[in-house]
């Protein structure tokens, strides 16, 4: 059977839908923190999330809201 490149990280936060998104595994044990793109003009934004069950681990883990992170894009001429 072949080793799956991906799992799918159920994400959890408060006030919103459950979402179901897939991302690429990058070591045998699953992250404890996920950063995932949530946007933003002139900034770089992410909204973290911590791991919460990988019970489903390969497959599948579950991760929990945690906050909503930015920073400035690196300045190209420095």
């Amino acid at each position: 059977m072949p080793r799956q490149a991906t799992f799918v990280a159920r994400l959890f936060r408060e006030g919103r839908e459950p979402e179901s998104v897939r991302v690429p595994r990058a070591s045998p044990a699953p992250p404890t923190v996920l950063r995932r793109p949530a946007g933003g003009n002139d900034q770089l934004i992410f909204d973290v999330y911590a791991l919460i069950d990988a019970d489903g681990w390969p497959a599948d883990a579950a991760f929990t809201f945690v906050e909503t992170v930015s920073r400035l894009p690196a300045d190209p001429d420095v």
